[in-house]
């Protein structure tokens, strides 16, 4: 039997800024400015999920890739 997922309620203010880092991140050059952004959306995104999610920061980049 699969296990039932509460969606996660995530703020309108934080996909705006998610969405405002994703931008960021793909207008940077810079690899490790980039990887920052990466890091600070990692963090925010935690924020926002059940406790004890793991997250990696290739994920997040991954994500990021996927929603060029």
């Amino acid at each position: 039997m699969p296990i039932a997922r509460r969606p996660v309620d995530i703020p309108s203010e934080f996909a705006r800024q998610f969405a405002a880092d994703l931008q960021a991140y793909h207008a940077e050059q810079d690899g490790s400015r980039r990887d920052r952004i990466a890091v600070g959306t990692r963090h925010k995104l935690l924020e926002h999920m059940p406790v004890g999610t793991k997250l990696r920061l290739s994920e997040v980049k991954e994500l990021f890739e996927l929603m060029r």
